[in-house]
């Protein structure tokens, strides 16, 4: 991608991230970590997820496009968050899901690719990788850690106290490590503006 088209990619992508900022539908736990790679040369961010603990009712397995999420978390949860949400459950399959952070990121070359997914492996997103080098150079910066973990099945929880308090505390870990990752990014990310600007 020649200069003045990344150039215009990244004024495109800003003004949509502003407009999100402005909606609230950017998670606060990856906003700093936005707004460095953004001030980066050659860099831009495309969509992002902070890292989340989700309750999903799901039709039949595999079936995601028509899931209904009874419960979306940013943050760690009690067994008494998951509980209320499950509540609310009607037919299908329930699942607990806590998926580590997720980021897209647009970069103007190679190099500065190569630079970001292994910047990002550093600091723990070990699945971090180049996704696309078509017309423009995309990289994923993402984790290993996750859970996935069905708990009952039409509007019924099947898991005892004991079970539930289990799978919350790891989906609670996930968010932990989660942001400890991220804040380990923003470090280096920040001292790496900062050697290029001496």
């Amino acid at each position: 991608m020649g200069s003045k088209e990344f150039l215009d990619a990244k004024e495109r992508a800003l003004k949509s991230l502003q407009k999100a900022l402005t909606e609230d539908k950017v998670d606060a736990g990856v906003r700093s970590l936005l707004k460095i790679l953004n001030d980066m040369d050659g860099v831009y961010s495309t969509s992002s997820c902070a890292g989340r603990i989700v309750l999903l009712q799901i039709p039949q397995l595999g079936e995601k496009r028509t899931a209904t999420f009874l419960g979306i978390w940013h943050h760690q949860i009690t067994v008494g968050d998951l509980e209320a949400a499950a509540s609310s459950a009607t037919t299908g399959m329930l699942w607990l899901l806590a998926q580590a952070p997720i980021l897209h990121v647009g970069v103007q070359t190679l190099e500065r690719a190569d630079h970001l997914v292994k910047t990002a492996v550093s600091c723990g997103f070990k699945n971090s990788s180049v996704k696309s080098l078509g017309k423009k150079i995309t990289i994923e910066i993402c984790s290993t850690e996750r859970l996935d973990a069905p708990i009952g099945v039409d509007g019924r929880v099947f898991c005892n106290k004991d079970h539930l308090s289990l799978l919350v505390e790891i989906a609670n870990e996930v968010i932990r490590r989660s942001q400890r990752k991220l804040l380990g990014l923003e470090r280096k990310l920040r001292i790496y503006i900062i050697y290029q600007k001496n």
